[in-house]
């Protein structure tokens, strides 16, 4: 082998090794991601409560998402349109009381609510 065969493959799995650790890293978010497929929606938290948390809302489907963001059931904070494969993001400052949930309107779907601490789950749960 050449030596720029060997540098060359150093330099793949050098990539695959620092790809391979993104994703890995989604499992410990200091907010939510919120992750629309077509029959079910999951949810990534943060382990802790901080006042000023990142919420993602990311479309994994083929239609286009709109939904919206709501406090305590009764103040909206955000709406959003998501295009298919692409996601949106906003900060929200919140109270340790307060329960945060993402509506989705079209196409509808029932409310998620966000629950700090809960690692990872879904709606409708895994049977």
């Amino acid at each position: 082998m050449t030596k720029n065969a060997i540098k060359l493959k150093f330099y793949m799995v050098l990539t695959l090794v620092l790809l391979s650790g993104k994703a890995f890293s989604i499992e410990s978010l200091e907010g939510f991601l919120v992750s629309a497929f077509d029959e079910r929606f999951k949810v990534i938290s943060p382990t802790k409560f901080k006042p000023s948390m990142e919420v993602i809302v990311e479309n994994k489907t083929h239609v286009k998402l709109i939904g919206k963001l709501v406090l305590n059931k009764t103040k909206t904070i955000q709406f959003f349109t998501v295009m298919p494969q692409e996601y949106q993001k906003v900060t929200v400052s919140l109270k340790k009381d307060d329960i945060l949930h993402f509506i989705p309107l079209s196409p509808a779907f029932q409310e998620v609510e966000l629950i700090v601490g809960n690692k990872n789950y879904e709606i409708p749960p895994k049977k």
